[in-house]
């Protein structure tokens, strides 16, 4: 079975993903104090040249890399068409971070239609074995897709019309900090 159709037949896009209000983003990411409860690291600080308010992207890989791999690099690839939208990044020592990113669509259809759009993409990348760049993806439920290098560190998740991008890096545990603050932040957007 082709790539595209693996994840569009497990990222369904319909009615039932319509329901509920739009969140705001501003509200719903974690404070640097609760991302350094969940990762039991002190000394996060936030990096104000990444707390963005439009997804961000530099594009600095666009020419090493196909275009189904920009998604990996650049939120504005990642979260295409989201308005409002809102991203910070946590630091600490031994260049650690934890990147959230909140996107709202018009409706949790366009949301799951993103989602389906940006797995597709990175599972077409993945599968191109493409040098200096070696992860897979995989589908977690209908909702949620992980990025996997060392660790399944980056998590995309829809819940309502909102499309949630966590990624936790240089961390022992990466992928259970990533796992966690997706719950949290997963809850805020359904309780929104």
């Amino acid at each position: 079975m082709a790539a595209a159709a693996v994840v569009s037949a497990c990222l369904p896009v319909g009615p039932a993903a319509a329901a509920g209000a739009a969140p705001n983003p501003d509200v719903l990411v974690l404070s640097v104090e609760d991302v350094g409860a969940v990762a039991g690291a002190t000394g996060l600080v936030s990096d104000p040249a990444r707390d963005l308010h439009r997804p961000g992207g530099n594009h600095q890989y666009d020419a090493q890399y196909p275009a189904e791999c920009q998604g990996i690099f650049n939120q504005d690839v990642a979260f295409s068409g989201a308005a409002p939208f809102r991203s910070v990044t946590y630091t600490g020592a031994a260049n650690r971070a934890l990147t959230q990113a909140v996107g709202v669509y018009p409706s949790g259809i366009d949301a799951k239609a993103a989602l389906q759009t940006l797995g597709t993409n990175l599972l077409a990348c993945s599968n191109d074995n493409v040098a200096n760049l070696s992860f897979s993806v995989q589908v977690l439920e209908p909702t949620t897709v992980a990025v996997c290098f060392s660790q399944c560190s980056t998590i995309y998740r829809t819940s309502g019309p909102a499309l949630i991008g966590v990624t936790a890096e240089r961390f022992g545990d990466s992928d259970r900090i990533a796992t966690v603050v997706m719950g949290q932040l997963a809850a805020r957007a359904k309780a929104a």
